[in-house]
């Protein structure tokens, strides 16, 4: 079987045992089973159900969908959990927990010396497989959020199903068609992501529909060839920091196409140093980024003199250098992953990860909720409370939209008609005043949107919404952030293939100058306005801006707005 078959295998076990699952707990096809009709030892787990059921129902405004959305998450997540345990056996990271020896009774060494410990769970079913499971993912819970009991969509299926899935992932590796190394990849969890995908992708292209939010990762999703990936980030980020640095072994060490001779920008510290991918996906700009930012820490620690510590440097990377964004939260899920093994490879003691990679797919209340938050005590004009209501609501819509959305843009393009105004009415007091207002207003702003998200958070007594708000939080903080570097393989959804929903939005924030004809073209706009002004963009995206006449002003931007360092047709 190939990767793509093995993955359709245990996708389909996975799915199966949690349908099962959820049947038991009452939660049907098409309705639900009274609570009190279940017995009493699944009522608590239920409630913890219904609450995500409830909020899925308000996304995909039915029970059988939110029904199916949950079965999906809890599908995916498990692969996720397990898939994610086989790369970190690969990597010795710790002894195996799933993978099964013949010298230990056709166990994992973790579950054999597991019953050293609890010689009692000898004679439960499968000598207690699916507590051991639990066990193991409590442990690793102590660094990694996703084997936590909090972690939304956390549940295990029965035993027997649980031992099947797990006897299905240990198949892969023994069948002559995959490498018998295949765990060992660095890109090995964006790859079974892509095939995991493949069935959903094929319905959708079979279906004919419109591209909506939720389906342009079907529609576009391409995993990045290394390679492409490797020169992108080198040409990028390499080439900013070579400009600091034009006598750093970086220039002899990687392919950096026109590497500056001499020093080109002031040098600034490289924790810093931001690069974010707007389009994340599974974090294959991400995970290289991470190998490559670690190579420039050892530069400035070996040949610059910078007071680093080495130990310090993937916690570094993760907290400070890299940030994303992805409308998929699974896709996340896996960026996180592979950015905590990479650290975890380099510093086996690394732990209290605060991630700046988060999905945008999480839920606000209406603006009049948090309306008091923001105009309560304030003298708010009638224009700022019009502003702040309709950015409220495009934060709503992340969901959607992703970092697509424009908060810190609407402000300034305020601030800037105000400016224009100034410089055309010399020394008009009434205007300068009117800056200095909105620049106050726009940093109490922000303030209030933070602690808006903040207390829905602290009302909310329910993990999943909480767990998910927190998400918003980050999310703001990446949205409102300039950055050195972006690198993006953005969705290349053509705007004749646009459902409704996206239509009316790319040409409402991007339809002057005109980036709305494809979404690839809407990416280069909106990573041009994440990055500073001496910053750098990497993407790789279709020829077609070049010539086609809807791209018009696209090409025009480019020309007058931006500097092409290197073009490459391949």
């Amino acid at each position: 079987m190939k990767l793509s078959d093995h993955v359709d295998a245990i996708r389909t076990k996975i799915e199966n045992a949690f349908d099962k699952s959820l049947a038991r707990l009452g939660i049907g096809a098409t309705k639900q089973l009274e609570l009190e009709k279940i017995p009493a030892e699944f009522q608590a787990l239920r409630q913890r159900f219904d609450e995500m059921l409830d909020n899925h129902i308000g996304e995909t405004g039915s029970y059988e969908n939110a029904r199916k959305k949950l079965l999906d998450e809890l599908t995916f997540t498990l692969f996720n959990r397990i898939a994610a345990i086989k790369v970190m056996e690969a990597a010795n990271l710790f002894p195996p927990i799933i993978t099964k020896q013949s010298e230990h009774g056709d166990r994992s060494f973790g579950h054999k010396a597991w019953l050293e410990i609890r010689p009692d769970m000898r004679s439960e079913e499968l000598e207690g497989i699916r507590d051991y499971i639990e066990s193991a993912f409590d442990d690793l819970a102590k660094t990694l959020p996703l084997y936590s009991h909090d972690f939304p969509y956390a549940l295990l299926p029965d035993a027997i199903s649980l031992n099947d899935i797990i006897d299905a992932f240990n198949e892969v590796e023994k069948d002559s068609q995959v490498e018998s190394t295949i765990w060992q990849s660095d890109d090995i969890l964006g790859w079974l992501y892509e095939s995991y995908n493949n069935a959903k992708k094929q319905a959708f292209k079979d279906s004919g529909e419109k591209t909506e939010f939720d389906k342009v990762s079907l529609q576009s999703q391409v995993y990045t060839p290394r390679w492409v990936v490797q020169f992108l980030v080198e040409n990028s980020l390499g080439k900013l920091y070579l400009e600091m640095y034009p006598n750093s072994e970086i220039a002899q060490n990687y392919k950096i196409a026109n590497a500056p001779k001499t020093q080109e920008r002031t040098p600034k510290p490289l924790h810093e140093i931001k690069l974010i991918d707007p389009a994340s996906g599974s974090g294959n700009f991400l995970l290289y980024a991470f190998d490559f930012f670690y190579a420039l820490y050892l530069d400035q620690i070996e040949n610059f003199g910078a007071d680093y510590d080495e130990a310090d440097i993937p916690k570094l990377i993760i907290e400070h250098n890299l940030h994303g964004i992805d409308l998929d939260d699974r896709a996340i899920q896996l960026a996180q992953l592979g950015l905590y093994i990479k650290a975890r490879k380099k510093r086996r003691t690394v732990s209290n990860l605060k991630f700046n990679v988060v999905s945008s797919d999480f839920f606000l209340p209406d603006y009049s909720v948090v309306r008091p938050i923001f105009e309560d005590g304030s003298s708010l004009n009638g224009l700022q409370k019009n502003l702040i209501a309709d950015i409220w609501q495009d934060l709503q819509f992340a969901y959607k939209f992703g970092s697509l959305i424009r908060l810190d843009e609407k402000l300034n393009a305020r601030l800037n008609e105000l400016e224009r105004q100034q410089n055309s009415v010399h020394n008009d007091l009434f205007v300068a005043v009117e800056i200095a207002e909105n620049n106050d207003f726009k940093t109490t702003f922000f303030n209030n949107l933070k602690i808006a998200v903040e207390q829905h958070v602290q009302t909310k007594n329910n993990t999943f919404i909480s767990s998910k708000t927190r998400d918003a939080i980050t999310f703001l903080e990446l949205l409102t952030t300039q950055y050195d570097v972006a690198t993006a393989n953005p969705p290349y959804t053509d705007s004749s293939d646009f459902g409704n929903d996206l239509k009316t939005f790319i040409n409402n924030n991007y339809n002057s100058p005109k980036f709305n004809s494809n979404l690839y073209a809407t990416f280069i706009k909106r990573c041009y306005e994440f990055v500073r002004d001496d910053g750098k963009i990497a993407m790789i995206h279709p020829l077609t801006f070049m010539f086609i006449k809807s791209f018009e002003d696209v090409r025009k931007f480019k020309l007058n707005e931006t500097q092409i360092d290197l073009l490459i047709e391949f």
